[in-house]
């Protein structure tokens, strides 16, 4: 059973145990589902949980979305840093802070964008190499198509380091919180 990183006591995470918590990805595309997905599947990477494709970044986050958000939730926010557009971003924080008592907001900014976060934390010169792509333009749809298995075969071939995953300080228009995306990773 993988390791919690959310404490320093490095408690097993288990459903039901130490922290019975619920977690929300609300991730910006198919491609950041993809690879969540391709994270939760086992032994898994990252903490189980639900996906929503919602671009939290550009749209304000619906209040039935808000309001399934329980006590003790995770809230886990993946997006792109690439546009300097922090507005609705900055909204959507406080929403969930003001709406939503007891819930812990996880910030994954992708530095610049998906294809860079994946040449950080991988072996490949271009994003286009994880699938054997063309080109970049093409990578998107080629990743998104792949079942989840080969997606997580294909990024452990080229040497997935999830430590580097989400790590990297964002640009100053995103310098207002904390990556912590630490506390979702598994060990």
């Amino acid at each position: 059973m993988p390791l919690c990183l959310i404490c320093p006591c490095s408690q097993n995470w288990i459903w039901g145990g130490l922290m019975n918590n619920k977690c929300f990805y609300l991730v910006e595309g198919a491609c950041e589902r993809q690879l969540i997905n391709a994270l939760k599947a086992e032994p898994s990477r990252l903490i189980p949980g639900s996906i929503i494709v919602h671009n939290v970044v550009q749209k304000t986050i619906p209040k039935a979305y808000v309001a399934s958000f329980g006590r003790n939730s995770f809230v886990t926010m993946v997006f792109d840093t690439d546009i300097p557009q922090t507005d609705i971003l900055k909204e959507n924080i406080s929403l969930l802070k003001k709406h939503c008592a007891g819930v812990r907001l996880i910030y994954l900014a992708q530095v610049l964008n998906f294809e860079d976060e994946i040449t950080r934390a991988t072996d490949v010169k271009s994003a286009a190499d994880l699938t054997r792509s063309p080109n970049v333009r093409t990578f998107k749809s080629d990743f998104v198509r792949m079942k989840i298995k080969d997606c997580r075969n294909a990024l452990e071939r080229h040497h997935l380091e999830v430590k580097n995953l989400w790590i990297k300080q964002p640009p100053t228009p995103f310098d207002f919180f904390e990556q912590n995306g630490h506390s979702i990773k598994t060990i």
